[in-house]
């Protein structure tokens, strides 16, 4: 394996783990604006109304 061949491998890893933590972000995001909204969740006001 030549150095070009090694710069192009690194760049493609670079960029999937890029790609990877952009896609982990952007649904971290979604899932902790309104934990409500994902089926199977109860916000935390309606826990407490719940539990009376």
């Amino acid at each position: 394996m030549n150095a070009l061949t090694l710069a192009y491998i690194a760049i493609a890893v670079f960029m999937l783990m890029s790609i990877g933590l952009f896609l982990s972000a952007r649904e971290f995001l979604r899932i902790s604006d309104d934990p409500s909204q994902i089926v199977g969740v109860k916000s935390e006001q309606e826990k407490s109304y719940s539990e009376q």
